[in-house]
Order: C-alpha cells, then structure tokens, then sequence
C-alpha cells in the first residue's frame, strides 16, 4: 500500500511528543532542543579508582563511563535533560528515549568543537544482558567486560527532503494502522537552521511500536510535520505521508517544500 494525501486534514490540536525527543541529527530535547529544564541538577564526574573510569550518581544510582556514539550523525531520541556537569553549563545530562528503564544516561557537550557525546551505564547492570541502543558503541572499558548487551530491531525509518529556508526544528506525529501512536522533533543541536534540500530521516523504533503492530509483519504508518521556522514560528505542513512498511525498512522520496508566505506541503517524487 502507498499513498500521499496533498493538502489532507492537518495536525490536530497541540504537539503531541514523545517525551521530549529529538529524533535524528545530533538531536535534542523539548523546546529548543537540548534545553535545560526550569530547575537543572548539577552533577559531578567522579574517578572511581576501583573501576578505573569515571562515574556520575544520578538519583541514587550510580552510572561508569561505558561508550561513545556509535557515529557522529546516529540518530538518537532523548527524553529528559537533568542537567548539567559541575562548572560546566554546556556539559548536559539527558535520558533517552528508547531506553525506558534508564540504564544509560548521555552526557553532551553543546559546545566542542568534536560533538562530545558520552554514555554512561547503571552500575547495578554489570554482568546483565541487558537492551542498548544500536547507536551506543561500547569502549571496551575492563569493569563491563562480562555485561552482555543485545540490540532491538533496525528502526523503520522514513527519509525526507526539507526544500525550505530557516527552518530549525521539525515536529511529527505518527499513526500506526490508522491509530495515534506517538511523535517526536529534529533539530541541530546549536539551534541553528537546516540547510535547504538536507535529508532529515525520522523513524519508529521496535519499543516505539509496542503493542501497535506485530512487529514480524509490515504495517501502515502515517505522518504528518509541522515547522518552525528561526523566528519561532510554526507552520502546519498540509498533507499526510502513509506507506505500509516494516522494522528494518528504509523510504524515502518525500519533501516538504514551501515557505512563510506561501505555505509549507508535502509532496512526493514517484
């Protein structure tokens, strides 16, 4: 099944996200991305000279130094930002969002120059198989030897052309078989605009799909955008994109053009 609705029913009502994810692009949390929240937490890095790495408490429990991002443009979805790192306002705390049990937390710089992005596991999963995301790559690090890690299903993933000018963020919803099933942003994590014709890719992860969909079989999804434009302006993208397609799956063909004064819409090269 295939399909594009031109100038179809637009998003309805407020945004609805996924937590606070930002899907693709080095990407962030609600808001302006990687915003701190109302009242931030300051956290510590500390040596633990038992483990020979270093370690972060959080809530009570403590997470080691475990890896890096398994490439600079992985997409990732962070649910929370916490804080941030002691004498270092740029350095943030965030949660992720395909990780519900919280046993990884992401520490990012805002400001290097080399996209510092580090993960720290819960030390409680030491020796536990335990779910990692695909795009968390291990150091190799002595404490984690024995811990087993397995991954989810490849995510299916949607690719799409922004053929518009100063827009910074773009927001989603999505449908799984006709019934609302989450949503979720894109953004640069500097904040700044998208270049005009960049490929931006969103997709829905195997814990995203839950119960929606059996997720051995292919099943439809549907996605309508809005944008916001470098002035904080959003603009509601006419048109829905509906395909059927399965986990693993990659499409791709679709844009968005448009711009403030004449409109933004979905179209499709067939």
């Amino acid at each position: 099944m295939k399909r594009i609705k031109i100038a179809a029913a637009l998003l309805t009502g407020a945004l609805l996200l996924s937590g606070c994810g930002f899907k693709v692009k080095n990407t962030g949390a609600k808001g302006n991305n990687f915003d701190l929240p109302p009242t931030p937490t300051v956290y510590t890095l500390e040596l633990d000279n038992m483990l020979g790495a270093m370690t972060i408490t959080i809530d009570g429990r403590t997470y080691t130094d475990f890896g890096d991002l398994n490439d600079e443009k992985a997409a990732y979805t962070i649910r929370d930002c916490l804080g941030y790192l002691e004498h270092e306002n740029n350095m943030r705390v965030y949660t992720l969002a395909e990780d519900p049990d919280d046993n990884y937390i992401m520490v990012k710089s805002l400001t290097s120059l080399t996209g510092y992005t580090r993960f720290y596991r819960a030390n409680d999963t030491m020796r536990k198989n335990i779910f990692t995301p695909s795009y968390i790559a291990s150091l190799g690090l002595k404490c984690w030897c024995d811990s087993g890690i397995h991954y989810e299903q490849p995510e299916a993933t949607v690719g799409f052309i922004l053929n518009a000018e100063n827009i910074k963020m773009i927001s989603y919803e999505y449908k799984i078989n006709g019934t609302f099933a989450g949503g979720g942003e894109t953004g640069i994590a500097s904040g700044k605009p998208y270049k005009k014709g960049e490929l931006i890719r969103v997709g829905i992860t195997e814990h995203e799909l839950g119960d929606h969909a059996d997720k051995t079989k292919p099943f439809t999804i549907t996605y309508t955008f809005i944008v916001t434009d470098v002035n904080d302006n959003v603009y509601y993208v006419k048109g829905e994109y509906e395909r059927e397609m399965m986990l693993g799956a990659y499409l791709c063909g679709l844009e968005i053009r448009g711009s403030a004064e004449d409109g933004f819409s979905l179209f499709e090269d067939i």
